[in-house]
């Protein structure tokens, strides 16, 4: 009874309370407040004093509010951001008198508390539920990176130093092993240390044994180890040298560092998973773990160890001998896919959640969805190893090759083992290396100017540099889409700035004005500056000939028979010599477009001995497009033409006309039938259209094979029988022959047709109808006479107009 009276009196005091404020507040808006500011500063002070209270009070109280829910308060500055975050106000008010009403209608019995197993029930579906993107991408965490001994030095230009302090297993000591080496591209390197190891290494006996797939333990009654302690590391390490494989795997994170953290490693053998947290101070003191690592008796089995193998020297100096890559025995196997989410749903049945791929390794502890994908890497990696050893093993015994695609794997897993650390250094001259500029541009479709290429440049070498103060990766910083969109617009205000930058990082924010200064003054330099084509080498340049065999070639080359690809190694080789001339100017466009000069280092050295693809096209002329037989060679063409002209082929050439020569117009009208004339030499018939084509002899013509004089085609295509041809062809005859003498000239030899004279020819768009007449005479040329064979058009539609059209009668 106590209590329910003081509710009373404290609802009837706040209440009071709430009515005098608003009744203060009004009057004093019926002030002329901005005239009594003006006249009375005491006022003015008085004023902005109680202003600041009230709006830190209303702060509070939407802080207050939305704690613990997924509102996020607005925003209040000063007075003026009451009106823009009025809309935020509201929200944090409507959820409160929601979570009124929910509390009320539970007091009154209209809803039923929970009992404590249906919360836990509720507690453990709401943690399988799948995190929101943002919440497992990206987190505002503190760079677990500044805690460590040997923090990463993102500006050091001095070739990497393996971090080894040991070397267990060693062949060659560590001390031969620590040496600088030269490279191909003139540079000193470090050697791999484990190279030699890696090399003679070969999997044990077992490997190339049949047997039984051990199965695994139950994924959902056992649990992985955390390891984050010295101690814990040692526990592990004394399980892990009773072992004959173990899986590994690696968790990666990239987005807030610039060359990258190792943020978990994954261990596990035939009964147990190890979570190793390799963020941790004394995250070099994992190299105890080279000694399984390295040890080529114990069998290492890895999904997609290209980029493992690089991360774990790079932070951990740990260095893997024997080796063996699911990834590359799946590709053996001929599987359609390669992926470690389907080699869990065909071997094991398992559904991989591949949302969490891209997490936030960093955080810590880790959600209980994130740690289950972790553990799942490798939990089942040993039964798939077991499925594939005995697939790799019976498709060798099906094609009585021994163990020989288990070597296969061996080496393939080798050349990923044998790969080495290499820091990244800024070309800012020519954008070569993973990181430049140009491999971004030779990824891309867009066009640069020379002001907007010399933008991009500086832009992009002021996104590396400020990515390596911040310890930030460069995308973070700025986006390869705000970058291109800074050279395009090439913006000199700072707003127009800032909107390009969108999404934008905080240190690009405070860096605003001196990139804007920046683009500035590159534009202005751009302007003499070279062009892009000057610069960039085309992705794939000249290697396309010499990359990626065809299966052609690849199986004329496993098996020695060169003569299997079209051509010899001379004419490819030469005919690849030929793809490398370029010219100033285009000989077919001459100067229509602009000039165009590839960069010279593109261009590489052929070898006398490497097999080539590439085949040179004919060229493109009027010679192609003739009728030609195959014992004849083609005719090599020179080009005399100037850049730019009109070129003329020399078969062309050949071909003209002069005025001199005669020719023979195909007679119009009448039959259409086939007409035939009669040669000198005998009796085989000649087609009209044959000798407008160009013959007015036997020996241009093909050779007939048929009785008749017919082409063998014709005959093929009418289906006659030998009399019905012979007919035929006589009919041919007779039409073909003269009708008069007079038609035939004296001089002129029997068969030889006499030229068309156009000068005293009628005319024949003027040519007069003729109407009746004996059935005999000829009849003169009619030009529209076919015309009117043709099919009719249709018939134009009327258009509908407004009104009444039509009216019916009842």
């Amino acid at each position: 009874m106590t209590s329910e009276h003081s509710f009373k009196e404290l609802k009837a005091g706040i209440s009071s309370a709430l009515i005098n404020t608003t009744r203060t507040a009004s009057q004093i808006a019926k002030e002329d407040l901005a005239f009594q500011r003006s006249i009375n500063p005491e006022v003015d002070r008085l004023l902005q004093e109680q202003s600041n209270r009230l709006l830190a009070l209303v702060r509070d109280l939407n802080k207050s509010a939305t704690a613990g829910s997924g509102t996020a308060p607005p925003l209040l500055k000063d007075a003026e951001s009451v009106d823009d975050g009025w809309r935020g106000i509201v929200d944090v008010i409507d959820n409160l008198l929601e979570k009124a009403d929910a509390c009320l209608d539970e007091y009154s019995g209209v809803i039923k508390k929970l009992t404590p197993a249906r919360q836990n029930e509720q507690t453990s579906a709401d943690a399988k539920k799948p995190l929101a993107k943002h919440e497992y991408r990206n987190q505002n965490i503190l760079k677990p990176q500044r805690l460590f001994r040997k923090a990463p030095k993102n500006d050091d230009d001095k070739p990497f130093k393996p971090l080894l302090k040991s070397k267990p297993n060693a062949i060659i000591p560590l001390e031969e092993s620590l040496a600088l080496a030269p490279q191909p591209d003139g540079s000193m390197q470090y050697k791999q240390p484990y190279e030699t190891e890696i090399v003679q290494a070969n999997y044990p006996a077992a490997a190339y044994v049949q047997s039984d797939p051990i199965p695994f333990l139950p994924f959902e009654s056992t649990d992985a180890t955390w390891v984050d302690t010295p101690e814990a590391v040692q526990d592990m390490l004394q399980d892990l040298r009773k072992a004959t494989e173990i899986a590994v795997d690696v968790e990666h994170h990239d987005l807030h560092s610039y060359i990258g953290l190792v943020s978990l490693l994954q261990i596990s053998t035939r009964e147990r998973d190890w979570i190793v947290d390799t963020l941790v101070p004394w995250r070099e003191d994992l190299q105890v773990l080279n000694e399984v690592f390295t040890d080529p008796q114990t069998i290492k089995v890895l999904h997609g160890s290209n980029s493992d193998i690089v991360w774990l020297q790079r932070d951990l100096g740990l260095y893997i001998v024997g080796l063996f890559d699911t990834y590359h025995a799946s590709r053996l196997l001929g599987y359609p896919k390669h992926s470690l989410a389907h080699l869990l749903q065909r071997h094991v049945g398992f559904e991989a959640d591949k949302r969490y791929q891209m997490a936030d390794w960093r955080m810590r502890p880790l959600p209980k969805q994130m740690y289950d994908y972790a553990r799942s890497d490798t939990h089942f990696l040993l039964y798939i190893f077991d499925h594939i050893r005995n697939e790799l093993l019976a498709k060798s015994l099906k094609a009585n090759a021994g163990g020989i695609l288990i070597d296969e794997v061996r080496e393939s897993s080798k050349r990923e083992a044998l790969q080495r650390y290499e820091r990244f250094f800024y070309d800012a001259k020519n954008g070569t290396g993973m990181g430049g500029w140009n491999n971004m541009l030779t990824r891309s479709s867009d066009h640069f100017d020379r002001e907007q290429f010399a933008v991009l440049r500086a832009v992009h070498q002021w996104r590396d540099r400020v990515a390596r103060e911040e310890d930030e990766s460069t995308h973070h910083i700025l986006t390869n889409r705000a970058l291109v969109l800074i050279a395009k617009e090439m913006p000199t205000e700072l707003p127009r700035l800032q909107s390009c930058c969108q999404p934008s990082h905080f240190s690009t924010k405070k860096r605003a004005h001196d990139l804007l200064s920046l683009v500035r003054t590159a534009k202005a330099e751009g302007v003499n500056g070279p062009e892009i084509h000057e610069l960039v080498v085309p992705r794939g340049h000249v290697r396309a000939n010499n990359l990626n065999l065809s299966s052609l070639a690849a199986s004329a080359l496993s098996t020695n028979q060169v003569s299997a690809i079209p051509g010899n190694s001379a004419s490819l080789e030469s005919s690849a010599g030929k793809n490398l001339a370029t010219t100033h100017v285009s000989q077919f466009w001459g100067a229509t477009i602009g000039r165009f000069v590839p960069d010279r280092r593109s261009v590489q050295t052929i070898e006398r001995n490497e097999p080539r693809l590439a085949l040179p096209l004919p060229p493109l002329t009027a010679q192609v497009f003739e009728t030609t037989t195959l014992d004849e060679p083609p005719t090599p063409v020179r080009r005399t033409t100037e850049p730019g002209a009109q070129v003329e082929h020399q078969y062309t050439k050949k071909r003209k006309s002069h005025e001199d020569d005669l020719f023979v117009v195909k007679r119009t009208g009448g039959s259409k039938k086939r007409k035939t004339v009669e040669t000198q030499d005998g009796p085989e018939p000649i087609a009209v259209e044959d000798m407008v084509r160009g013959g007015n002899s036997t020996a241009d013509q093909e050779p007939r094979h048929s009785e008749s004089g017919l082409h063998q085609d014709e005959l093929r295509e009418g289906g006659l029988s030998k009399s019905q041809q012979r007919r035929r062809n006589k009919e041919l005859l007779q039409e073909a022959q003269p009708s008069a003498a007079g038609e035939v000239d004296g001089g002129k030899e029997e068969g030889e047709m006499e030229p068309f004279d156009y000068e005293n020819a009628p005319s024949v768009l003027h040519a007069r109808k003729e109407h009746g007449g004996s059935t005999g005479a000829k009849r003169g040329i009619d030009p529209y006479s076919k015309s009117l064979d043709a099919p009719k058009g249709m018939r134009k539609v009327q258009r509908e107009v407004p009104g009444r059209s039509m009216t019916y009668k009842t």
